[in-house]
């Protein structure tokens, strides 16, 4: 059974790509605030870092998508290549240079690399399953929450007897692993069905794609709100740790369950799916957003809070794998890498940017408890989008066609 075979090789090599890219992101973008403190900057030049790097990707990353689903020499796996060999040269000169600016550019290129590769690993996971092969993209995601969480304790213990800087040669070590395992990533892509072929869509610019599909453009909305409050909860853990009477060690243990939490919700997404439609997972998840923000604002231990941590395994859990099938579902063949790279950047780029900037402000104003009601509130205007989103009324035209598309550009 060689579909068989090859299928399991797949799934190796898609778990080895994400267990490295979240091993590099946990041990730098993780630690960016306790490296870049140790560098000098002050919280708010953290912040500014912080936010550049997520929000640039509005730019780039759909412009890359574009180029990727219009050439067929830039393909999804080639410019993740470029991107990692980009975020090593850059990783390395940060270690080397100790000028603040020059620090400051080349993490935010940094960042906006990092928010740039995963689309592209999604949408070559979905050029197989479009294919006919059942690759199992949950379980191979899974192995990157598990890589995230396992690296987030790690540092944390080695930071406590190291110097900061360690998080360096640890990112540079896992992107040229990762490097090396795209390099090997050569598998020939099975052609597409009879009837696929001949349903030969054209490449739509990022305006059209939106235009074209009106579901489409509220999911990235009902996205951007409910990651603006995950990634509030995310970034500002320590206050809310602080809240419950905790410190760093509860954070550290409430990133940890966070992260491991998403595992067993990817593993078993391909099984559930079978009984349960996607739009009843996307909708269930996106109130698991409001309940997690709730429990948040009502812990009063740090019991409670590590509670409320679990809940990861119906919000982002689910979000992260089901907005990927969503796009391979909705969005015709010729536009796939651009839906997937719409959803990301709306997702942890423009909504994470706007989760940070909210619940610090909201922190400063009226603690941890005013940060929190924001996150409830925008959970539960994501979760209404999404309603409507999933269950409103409206047609999507017919797509253009065009005779000069090639289903195998990929």
């Amino acid at each position: 059974m060689p579909d068989r075979r090859l299928v399991r090789r797949l799934n190796l090599h898609f778990s080895l790509l994400w267990a490295l890219y979240w091993l590099g992101w946990a041990a730098l973008w993780g630690y960016l605030s306790v490296f870049l403190l140790h560098r000098g900057f002050t919280n708010s030049q953290i912040g500014l870092v912080s936010s550049c790097a997520l929000l640039l990707p509005i730019v780039v990353q759909p412009a890359l998508a574009s180029l990727t689903d219009r050439d067929s020499r830039f393909t999804g796996r080639r410019l993740a290549m470029v991107l990692t060999a980009l975020s090593m040269v850059c990783g390395g000169a940060v270690w080397l240079v100790d000028n603040s600016a020059v620090c400051a550019v080349l993490l935010v290129v940094i960042g906006v690399a990092l928010t740039a590769i995963a689309p592209y690993f999604n949408a070559m996971s979905m050029d197989f399953v479009l294919r006919g092969l059942d690759v199992d993209f949950g379980a191979s995601r899974s192995c990157g929450s598990v890589s995230y969480a396992a690296t987030s304790l790690v540092m944390g213990a080695l930071l406590e007897r190291f110097t900061p800087t360690l998080v360096l040669p640890v990112f540079l070590i896992s992107f040229a692993a990762l490097f090396l395992a795209l390099l090997l990533f050569r598998y020939p892509l099975p052609a597409l069905s009879v009837g696929e072929a001949k349903i030969a869509p054209t490449v739509l610019s990022n305006a059209a794609l939106l235009r074209h599909y009106p579901r489409f453009t509220l999911l990235l909305v009902a996205c951007f709100l409910l990651m603006g409050s995950q990634n509030a909860i995310t970034t500002y853990m320590i206050h809310i740790a602080d809240k419950v009477g905790g410190g760093e060690t509860a954070t550290g243990t409430a990133y940890f369950i966070s992260g491991l939490m998403e595992m067993p919700a990817m593993l078993l997404f391909a099984r559930v799916r079978r009984k349960v439609s996607l739009k009843t997972l996307m909708m269930l998840c996106a109130v698991a957003f409001v309940v997690r923000a709730a429990a948040f604002l009502l812990a009063g231990s740090t019991i409670a809070m590590y509670a409320a941590c679990s809940v990861q395994f119906f919000a982002y859990a689910v979000l992260a794998i089901s907005t990927v099938y969503y796009v391979t579902e909705e969005i015709d063949t010729a536009n796939q890498v651009k839906g997937q790279a719409l959803i990301y950047t709306a997702s942890s780029g423009i909504g994470a940017a706007f989760g940070s900037l909210m619940g610090g402000r909201l922190l400063d104003l009226g603690g941890a408890n005013a940060m929190l009601t924001f996150c409830i509130l925008s959970g539960c205007a994501g979760a209404a989008v999404m309603a409507l989103t999933l269950y409103g009324r409206r047609k999507t035209p017919p797509h253009p066609t065009s005779s000069s598309y090639d289903p195998e550009r990929r």
